[in-house]
């Protein structure tokens, strides 16, 4: 229950601003959390017999556990050279996990049931757990074996242990038999492989004469390159033959004589550098390329080897030409004698013809057989290079039948050595290992451990049901205590009013008059009125209203009750029921709402006319009247402030019970014109977004 001043007095009090909501509790009081689990301790007291309740059950239904354990030493034995293993050595992590597996697999543990002739069934009902681990930075596993008996579990883990030593003197076994088998077919198989290269070889050899391959070749190759030289003379004679066709048919007889007359000179022979450059091309063939163009005059310059008949024709020619020009001087041209000389000369030309034709005759023949020369040349050379050629290839042939044979040698003796060093290297163990303690027979269960079960359970239920409480407690919307009015509304707290068991039926029995003085309900009402009184603000108080935010949180019977405890001091008091929608003051009093407040409102009465005298002293009473349609509107007329102004005059305390804020308007028009308003809520029931909007408005 608070006091809130209306903001129609400034300076005089008026609402307090609502504080921010804290979300449920305060996390930084734990007094608060104290009193928080307290108060919910009924459900902390549930949770923490039902957890041991529980717990205690599931012990008394659980069968104890025997654990057994035997412990196995890893280590390498002597090593093995590399070369000698069939597999890579593993790192002592990935081994000693490898080993873990290998235990945990259902062959190696259906033989160990076996070794300790158990049924499938009574095995599987006795077995609780297995599990193999290794010891923290050694080379030890420990076989552990959790079961229902005890022998069994000592017997089990020794005979998985003794399984595992056997499975591994099996497998050293297995593995030196299958290398050497292994190594034996690959043996035989690369035996077979090398005789039969060997034949091929042989047989190669017989039939091509291997020992006369390399004479061969050598043979080929020289007479490839004398070929070559040769062809390349003969194409350098026809090139040279074929330049001068085009300047023959521009020269003179003369130059055409001299010209075929003279021995065709080597290549190279007779050719200054400037005139000629050769152009080297592929193998041993070359190209003349004429570097200067050659005219008549370079034709005669190149020097002429004078055949007899041409030179006495050349001579007579010109000792006749002589003498014509001397008889011309005397004589004409049809003279004896001249005519004479001409007639020679007809017939020395006619001579040079014929040598002429006869010289060209000889050209075109000594160029058809240099191109003859030339194709022969060419074809024989083509024939030694395709047998240079298959001569090649039976020579690289030859070779790799001889690489084939040193290949497949090399691996028969490199499998055949192996096999040796594995014959020795079976005696080696390469991993020793053996039990360096066996299980015994268990003399007390690991399961269940009853007091650290109970302790645990007895944890699990307080935490349970404290986290519970806190939880309800943070979705818990309601004003349970008085900090919360101060704290979350804002308000100065006046008191709080105990529950009481009182009849519905009977409302009288609920006025303070009818209560015992010495009962806690009249003694928190009158804890109320004093702390009414002494506030401080009891000039300003003289008008009150009492509301809440939403109904049925005991504002009439508040408003009631702290009335009569007023007028018991001695003060004046006029109850006025306000709610002109569903008074209920007039009830509690026993009398008729024909008459009250309405009438004053609507002017049909005077305030002497309604008021009703109580059998309380001190304390009158004006009820609702009839219920008007527009209730809102009657509390804004203004013979509501005549009333109030009277009422002041006339009594010490006038208080008026208002239906809630948040469910009609008739309590927000009212509280504006009182001199203050006593809010009331309902612990544990009312939110406090609610209240905080209600004193808001």
């Amino acid at each position: 229950m608070a006091v809130l001043r209306p903001p129609s007095e400034p300076g005089k009090g008026g609402a307090v601003p609502p504080a921010p909501s804290r979300g449920g509790f305060d996390i930084t009081d734990l007094k608060q959390y104290f009193h928080i689990i307290v108060k919910r301790i009924w459900i902390v007291a549930a949770c923490f017999v039902i957890s041991l309740g529980v717990m205690v059950v599931i012990l008394m239904r659980q069968e104890p556990v025997y654990r057994a354990s035997a412990t196995l030493l890893l280590s390498r034995g002597l090593p093995l050279p590399a070369h000698l293993t069939e597999k890579e050595v593993e790192p002592l992590g990935d081994y000693i996990a490898t080993q873990q597996q290998i235990i945990y697999s259902k062959d190696l543990i259906q033989r160990a049931r076996q070794r300790i002739g158990r049924t499938a069934e009574e095995f599987s009902r006795l077995l609780v757990r297995l599990n193999v681990s290794q010891v923290w930075k050694t080379s030890l596993l420990r076989i552990t074996v959790d079961s229902l008996d005890p022998v069994f579990a000592q017997e089990f883990a020794n005979a998985l242990a003794e399984e595992y030593l056997d499975y591994k003197a099996e497998e050293r076994m297995d593995t030196s038999q299958a290398t050497v088998l292994s190594l034996t077919q690959q043996a035989n198989r690369l035996r077979e492989e090398l005789q039969r290269a060997e034949n091929r070889m042989l047989a190669f050899e017989k039939e091509n004469k291997v020992i006369a391959i390399k004479e061969r070749g050598n043979i080929a190759a020289d007479v490839l390159a004398s070929l070559a030289a040769r062809a390349a003379s003969y194409r350098t004679q026809r090139m040279l033959l074929e330049a001068e066709q085009p300047l023959l048919s521009k020269a003179s007889d003369e130059i055409v004589l001299a010209t075929l007359a003279t021995p065709m000179p080597s290549p190279l022979v007779g050719y200054t550098a400037p005139a000629i450059a050769m152009m080297r091309g592929s193998g041993a063939t070359g190209t003349v390329v004429m570097t200067q163009p050659i005219g008549p005059e370079a034709l005669l310059e190149r020097g002429v080897v004078e055949e007899p008949g041409w030179e006495q024709l050349r001579r007579e020619k010109a000792r006749l030409e002589l003498e014509l020009k001397q008889l011309r001087e005397t004589f004409k041209d049809n003279h004896p004698k001249v005519r004479e000389i001409l007639r020679k000369l007809e017939d020395i030309d006619r001579r040079l013809d014929l040598e002429v034709q006869f010289a060209l005759k000889s050209y075109y023949n000594r160029l058809e057989a240099l191109q003859i020369k030339e194709q022969a040349a060419k074809r024989v050379e083509a024939e030694w290079e395709a047998e240079a050629l298959e001569v090649a290839r039976k020579a690289h042939e030859y070779e790799n039948l001889q690489r084939s044979v040193s290949r497949l040698q090399a691996l028969y003796d490199l499998v055949f050595n192996r096999l040796k060093e594995v014959d020795v290297s079976i005696g080696i163990e390469p991993e020793r290992i053996r039990i360096v303690e066996r299980a015994e027979v268990p003399t007390s269960p690991v399961t269940p451990r009853k007091l650290q079960s109970i302790f645990i359970a007895a944890l699990i239920g307080l935490g349970l049901g404290i986290g519970l409480v806190f939880g309800l407690e943070y979705l818990d919307d309601t004003i349970r205590y008085p900090e919360e009015v101060t704290e979350g509304l804002g308000l100065p707290f006046f008191g709080v009013i105990p529950t009481a068991q009182w009849d519905p039926d009977d409302l009288a029995t609920h006025l303070l008059s009818n209560i015992a003085s010495n009962s806690g309900v009249a003694e928190a009402y009158r804890n109320v009125r004093s702390a009414l009184i002494f506030s401080g603000a009891e000039e300003y108080t003289k008008a009150l209203v009492v509301t809440s935010a939403v109904p049925l949180e005991g504002k009439t019977t508040t408003c009631l009750n702290v009335g009569i405890s007023l007028g018991q001091a001695g003060s004046r008091v006029l109850l006025v029921d306000a709610d002109l929608r569903r008074g209920t003051m007039h009830k509690f009093f026993g009398v008729e709402a024909d008459r009250g407040l309405t009438d004053i409102l609507v002017g049909r009465a005077k305030p002497e006319a309604v008021i009703q005298r109580t059998p309380i002293p001190n304390v009158d009473f004006i009820g609702s009247g009839p219920y008007p349609p527009n209730p809102a509107e009657l509390l804004m007329r203004p013979e509501l402030s005549a009333f109030l102004d009277y009422a002041r005059r006339t009594y010490d305390r006038v208080m008026f019970d208002c239906p809630p804020v948040l469910a009609v308007s008739e309590a927000a028009i009212l509280c504006t014109l009182v001199d203050g308003v006593i809010f009331v809520v309902w612990a544990g029931q009312t939110s406090r977004k609610l209240s905080q909007l209600a004193v808001q408005t």
